[in-house]
Order: structure tokens, then sequence, then C-alpha cells
């Protein structure tokens, strides 16, 4: 199996997100059930693993938390822009419960990617777009907020590829809970 761990989005949010599309060459804009963000990617898995990550991740007990979208951006260089994304408000608690999905994953042995975590999610990703096009659409979405929601759970994710793209399944929800610390 595919896997990695991410927060799902509100529908709500979903849609404002969706109201960000622009016309730009080249771009595949994520459909709104593609939306999350991701905490950590597991990649292929066995089965068996399955079992232990939900297992794992049942123990992760965290405080509910706001959680805002702001400012957009891109991957890749001026010459080949790859993705377009909203980034994350800087939220302390999501990092905490990111580190604490690394950390309960990596604890089975699941190699986490070792790149400084950047919260934000998938708007669009790009084949052919233009520097400029990428530009006008940071210029116009400069201000763009989503609403602030709340997170009080996170999801194991299942991926399927397609040659029409990723196909995402919920697995199992884990919900927060008191933080012992």
């Amino acid at each position: 199996m595919r896997l990695f761990v991410a927060i799902d989005i509100p529908d709500t949010v979903k849609e404002q997100l969706t109201g960000w599309r622009m016309a730009i060459r080249g771009a595949r804009w994520a459909q709104p059930d593609q939306m999350h963000l991701t905490l950590a990617f597991l990649g292929e898995q066995p089965i068996g693993v399955y079992h232990e990550v939900c297992q794992s991740l049942e123990s992760i007990e965290f405080m509910p938390f706001a959680l805002q979208f702001q400012k957009v951006g891109f991957f890749g260089s001026k010459k080949v822009p790859r993705t377009l994304w909203a980034d994350a408000c800087q939220s302390p608690e999501l990092i905490a419960l990111q580190k604490r999905v690394s950390k309960q994953c990596q604890a089975l042995g699941i190699e986490i990617e070792a790149r400084k975590f950047r919260p934000h999610l998938t708007l669009a990703r790009l084949n052919g777009a233009t520097y400029e096009d990428v530009s006008r659409f940071l210029e116009t979405l400069y201000l763009a907020k989503s609403d602030s929601f709340s997170v009080e759970s996170f999801a194991l994710f299942s991926s399927k590829l397609h040659p029409t793209g990723a196909v995402y399944r919920v697995e199992r929800n884990f919900s927060q809970g008191e933080l012992i610390q």
C-alpha cells in the first residue's frame, strides 16, 4: 500500500481554495477530494506495516488547534515552475503533531523524508506553465486567506496512482485527545 498521514481539510475550506483557481497553461488543479495537508509520506508499505502504523498512530494525543491557509507560492524554479501551493499559517501545534507522527513512524522503521517540514496544500501541478503565469497567480492571491478551521483529527490515507492523477482514500481517522506531557 502507498500510504501517507495527513490532515483532511473541511469541505468549506476546499471550496474556498478551489475558488483561487485561474487560467494557467499546463495547470492540473487539485480536485477537492485530493486536498489535504501531508504530515508524513510513508511510501509503499506491506499490509502488515499498515496495521502497525494504525496501532502506533492511535497513541498520539494532541489538543485541537486552529489552522488557516494564507499566501500562495510555488515549487520549482522560475525556469520550470512545477507546483502551486497554499501555505499553512504558522502553528506550533501543527509542527508538534507532525513531529509526533514522524517519530512514531520512524520508530516502526519507516524512513521519513529528511527535508524540513513545510506545511502546505498543493493547489496545482504544472506542466509547461511560464513564470509569467505563475507570477500573475502569486500577485492576484498575494493577500488570500482561507477561513480558519479546527483540527481535531488526522488520517492515514492510501494513494493509488492513475494517468489522470492520484486517487486518495482515508483508511483510518485518528481523533484528538488530551495531550499528556
